[in-house]
Order: structure tokens, then C-alpha cells, then sequence
């Protein structure tokens, strides 16, 4: 039988081509669609990844003034309002909130330069806190310490900065303690330097309760849309950084891809066996007197079955191989695309109300996942599909068949 089945495709070369053609497409649209999905959804992350929470909150302040904006030393970033450490506590009272933590994110203007401080609340595991977790040299600060930073990894190697050195900020002096580095790069509220809270607030000369930064970690990712809803009841005019927010804000390709990837990508991988039925269907009627002669020389019916389910399953097999190299080249070229995030009170003064620009290449990466589920749907869609047409055609009666001649 394995030789006659070869022997069949080599001879029908259109035909098992209109098959495995049609299983390749919707396998690779498949798998091209689920890793555009994914990578949205990990794009959408890496903002959100450097504080350690699900939601950043922040209020906007109103139009600044140009003046203002020119002058120089510590002072808050255009566009944030004050918030305070009150604030803070009344959001982790919250259902759904399973951590809560204040920040403070200042600008420091220079003669020249600038660099940029965000003054935290120490061991408390949420927000910018967990910078404590990725110290590389040296150590971060406990909550009862002052006039003591951590610097950001990059910065530290431009300005020669190591443990134990001083360093200057507005009109004081502070000792380097430790050097960390934020996991994924240029994130929301990354900053030069890390500081006690208590220290960022008396060098901008604002109250001890004072922030401009509430960084919420929920309990339930579901959780995210209601936690933002019972926020803004709660302290009104906010903006809300979320997965979900920065998704919106990649365009209507990534809406699209969050709500409908995976119904659409089944949807092709479906039409795909559609037309791997439709090739399938016609293969075996233009058989029938084939069959016909197969079974009046002692074929019997299962054989037949066995011959067009072993043929169906090839050609699905082939094809799927086929489509996943596709939606692997596929794939390669997803993952050059360029993705600009704008992210709310960003790392770099811009001297006006519009957000920082984040630059990020889409992270879309070959699921095994969908690989899986590729596979396997053309492995047993093949089967089911060359099962019931070889069934049908089996039943023929060879003087049937051998009519149609």
C-alpha cells in the first residue's frame, strides 16, 4: 500500500498540490496571527515591566508655563500633578488591589545636563521598590536611610559612578551606594537615580506626604479595568497606564490583534482545512473508477478507507510542515517591525505636555503553542475529512464505478 500511495502522489502532483497548499496557508496564517498576537500582548508589557505593578496612576496637571518649564534645578516633570501618600493608602483599601506603593519622579536641570531621580518607598515589594531586585553591584537602600542613592547601570558607566563614590543632586550630596539595572531597558518610571522618598521630597521642597506616582499591583489581571474604574471614583481626574491602555495606544492593528487574533487565526487554520476537504472531495470522485477497479481485483473496503485516510493525512502532515516554515519566515519579518509606545512621565524631559516615545521592536516570537495546535487540527481534520469521502466512495459497488467509465 505504501508504494501505491507514493506512487500516487508522485503521479498526481496537481492534485496532492491543491491539499497540501491549502493546509500550509491556514497553518501559516495560523501561526503568523498568533505570534502577531503575542507579541502585542509582550509589547504591551515592557512599559509596565521596570515598576513592578499593573497600573501606573498619575494626574495631569494643566498648560505649564514656558518660563517655568526653562528654569533650572530639582523640580517635578511638566505635566503631573501632586498627588500624596493619603492618596496611595485609600486606593489599597480597593478590592482587587493586592499591593500599593507612592513614587516620586523628579527632574534635576543642570547648567548642561539633566538627570532624573525617583524618589521611592522602600521594602515595599511594589512599583520601583523591587529595584531592590535588581541591584548588580553593591546594595539598595533600607527605608530608615538618608542622603544615600542607587544609580541606574547605564548612567553609572557614562559618568564613572561605583559604590561608595558622592555624588551631587540640586544643592546636596549624596553617597552611591549601588548600581542596578532595569530589566527591559528604557521603561515608565525608570530614572538615573533611586532615593528615599523622604530625600526626593525635601530636594524639590514639597511635604512629607507628597507624590506624583501611585504604582497598584491587582491580585487578578481581570481585575486591572475595575481597579482603574473604582480609582478614578475615588481621586477623579487620573490617567491610568495599563496593558491594556498601551495596546490602544500601539493603534487599531493591535486592538484587533488583542480582541480577535486567536478567532481569526482558527478561522484560517479552518479554511485552510476547508480547502484541503474541497481538494480531498474531488481527488476522490475523479477516482471513482479507480476504486472500482481496486475493489473488482480483491480490495477491500477498509483498504480503500486505509488508502485515502494514510494519502489525506499525508498531504495534511506535508502541508502543515509547510506552513509552519512560512509562519516562521513569517514570523522573522513580524519581528523587525518597529512599535513606538508613548509612555506617561517618561524618563526624558520633552519641555512640553506630550508623552515620551518609546521605541520597541515588535517581540513576536514562534509559539510552540500554536505549533501544537496547528499540527494537530491538520492531523486530525486530515483524518476525519479523507475518512468520511474515502467511506463514501468505498461503498461503491465496482459495476457502479467501472459505469462511470
Amino acid at each position: 500500500m505504501s508504494g501505491y500511495l507514493l506512487a500516487e502522489l508522485r503521479h498526481r502532483l496537481g492534485r496532492a498540490l491543491g491539499g497540501l497548499v491549502g493546509v500550509a496557508l491556514g497553518v501559516a496564517l495560523y501561526v503568523g496571527l498568533t505570534a502577531v498576537a503575542d507579541g502585542f500582548a509582550e509589547a504591551a508589557k515592557q512599559p509596565l515591566a521596570g515598576i513592578g505593578a499593573d497600573i501606573l496612576l498619575s494626574r495631569p496637571a494643566g498648560e505649564s508655563n514656558a518660563t517655568a518649564q526653562t528654569s533650572r534645578g530639582v523640580r517635578q516633570p511638566f505635566g503631573l500633578a501632586p498627588l500624596t501618600l493619603g492618596d496611595a493608602a485609600d486606593l489599597g483599601a480597593i478590592d482587587g488591589v493586592g499591593g500599593v506603593s507612592g513614587g516620586l519622579l523628579l527632574w534635576d536641570f543642570g547648567a548642561s545636563s539633566y538627570q532624573t531621580l525617583l524618589g521611592i518607598e522602600a521594602e515595599t515589594g511594589v512599583g520601583p521598590a523591587r529595584a531592590s531586585e535588581w541591584v548588580v553591584n553593591g546594595r539598595f537602600f533600607q527605608s530608615d536611610e538618608r542622603n544615600v542613592v542607587v544609580v541606574d547601570r547605564h548612567f553609572a558607566a557614562f559618568f564613572g559612578l561605583q559604590p561608595g563614590m558622592t555624588h551631587a543632586i540640586g544643592d546636596q550630596t549624596f553617597t552611591v551606594i549601588g548600581v542596578v539595572e532595569v530589566p527591559g531597558g528604557n521603561q515608565a518610571a525608570a530614572a538615573n537615580f533611586y532615593l528615599p522618598l523622604a530625600d526626593a521630597q525635601a530636594l524639590a521642597g514639597l511635604p512629607a506626604d507628597r507624590i506624583n506616582q501611585i504604582y497598584l499591583r491587582v491580585t487578578e489581571a481581570s481585575d486591572v479595568e475595575a481597579v482603574v474604574a473604582a480609582s478614578e471614583a475615588r481621586l477623579g481626574d487620573i490617567s491610568a497606564l495599563t496593558e491594556q491602555s498601551i495596546v490602544q495606544v500601539m493603534g487599531g492593528v493591535a486592538q484587533i490583534s488583542d480582541r480577535f487574533a486567536g478567532v481569526t487565526a482558527l478561522a484560517a487554520l479552518l479554511g485552510g482545512l476547508i480547502l484541503t476537504g474541497a481538494a480531498l472531495s474531488a481527488n476522490i470522485n475523479l477516482r471513482t473508477v479507480e476504486i472500482g477497479v481496486m475493489k473488482a481485483t480483491g480490495w477491500q473496503e477498509r483498504d480503500v478507507v486505509r488508502l485515502f485516510v494514510a494519502e489525506g493525512l499525508a498531504l495534511s502532515l506535508l502541508g502543515a510542515a509547510l506552513g509552519i516554515l512560512l509562519g516562521w519566515l513569517a514570523t522573522l519579518i513580524l519581528s523587525q517591525i518597529p512599535v513606538d509606545l508613548a509612555l506617561l512621565a517618561g524618563t526624558t524631559p520633552n519641555l512640553g505636555s506630550e508623552p515620551e516615545i518609546a521605541a520597541y521592536t515588535l517581540p513576536a516570537r514562534l509559539s510552540w503553542n500554536s505549533v501544537g495546535v496547528a499540527t494537530a487540527v491538520a492531523f486530525i481534520g486530515g483524518s476525519l475529512t479523507s475518512y468520511l469521502f474515502a467511506r463514501r466512495a468505498a461503498h461503491l459497488k465496482p459495476a457502479d464505478a467501472l459505469r462511470n467509465q
